[in-house]
């Protein structure tokens, strides 16, 4: 069966199958209520990245909404086959769980234990222009929901705001949406985290400001000390990105992508900034170290 590089491994099942092959239930309840959880992953040596620290967020996430355990090492193993499968080539990597099945209505009984799935297929690479040249963001129209609740906090697959966010930035043409939360303070990119430079300090919105704790964040937040910047969480007023030195984006996918104009108004000098162009050097040289036999 033909997979075009792309490959689905539903949990419980001895092999991957094409992704047109694989199925859910029509009871699954990630399907019918958007209960979904997951996380995105890509390789570096054809390798997971930052496996551990995906699963672990991962769990505290189900654990944290009440589900029963996973079985993570089962979900390890799968990534890294499904990662092995493609190699040499990187991959794109997703998991995907749900709680269980439940016939549609309230009063019928949630039926476990989770269901999962994991994907690979293509890494689509940036283009060198998002590094040399920069990227232009929007300010969303709408606020990330319920900061310092649960639903910032795990990675839900339901996020329609996020969703809302990522289609206003398509349709103007930017490369990312930046989110306020409801108090008018900065939260976070549709798709990423972000950071503010000024001087030799690099600041980031504080996780009670209603963000997900990401994982490149985190790696990102670590590689300040090596580049010898001050790094802080607090919150962050709009403004401030009009006063920034550099505004960058952080996440799985992107790695560390400098912004050079939000909302039509030039980021600093409106071209990519050396602690971005540093920290993404950094970035890279830790992912590919930490994935090398």
């Amino acid at each position: 069966m033909e997979s075009n590089g792309r490959w689905v491994w539903i949990g419980g099942e001895a092999s991957p199958v094409a992704p047109s092959a694989g199925r859910i239930a029509a009871t699954d309840h990630a399907y019918l209520y958007g209960s979904g959880i997951y996380e995105t992953l890509r390789t570096y040596h054809a390798r997971p990245f930052a496996l551990d620290e995906h699963l672990k967020r991962l769990c505290a996430g189900t654990a944290r909404v009440g589900w029963p355990t996973l079985p993570v090492g089962e979900m390890a193993k799968v990534l890294r086959g499904l990662a092995a499968l493609r190699a040499p080539e990187e991959s794109y990597l997703r998991l995907a769980v749900s709680p269980g099945h439940q016939f549609p209505g309230w009063s019928e009984p949630l039926q476990g234990p989770a269901a999962w799935c994991a994907y690979a297929g293509p890494l689509n690479p940036y283009v060198s222009a998002v590094y040399e040249r920069g990227v232009r963001c929007i300010l969303a129209s709408r606020p990330r929901w319920n900061p310092g609740s649960f639903v910032p906090a795990v990675k839900f697959a339901g996020n329609p705001e996020l969703q809302i966010a990522k289609r206003e930035a398509d349709a103007a043409g930017a490369y990312e949406a930046l989110l306020l939360n409801p108090d008018g303070r900065l939260a976070e990119g549709a798709s990423s985290s972000v950071f503010l430079v000024k001087g030799k300090q690099v600041v980031t919105p504080d996780l009670a400001s209603g963000i997900l704790d990401g994982v490149t964040r985190a790696v990102v937040l670590h590689l300040c000390a090596k580049a010898g910047l001050e790094a802080e969480e607090r919150p962050v007023l709009p403004e401030e990105l009009h006063e920034a030195e550099e505004v960058f984006l952080a996440s799985t996918l992107k790695e560390v992508a400098p912004v050079v104009q939000i909302a039509r108004r030039p980021v600093g000098e409106g071209t990519p900034g050396v602690i971005a162009d540093r920290l993404l050097g950094l970035f890279q040289e830790y992912a590919l170290e930490s994935t090398r036999e």
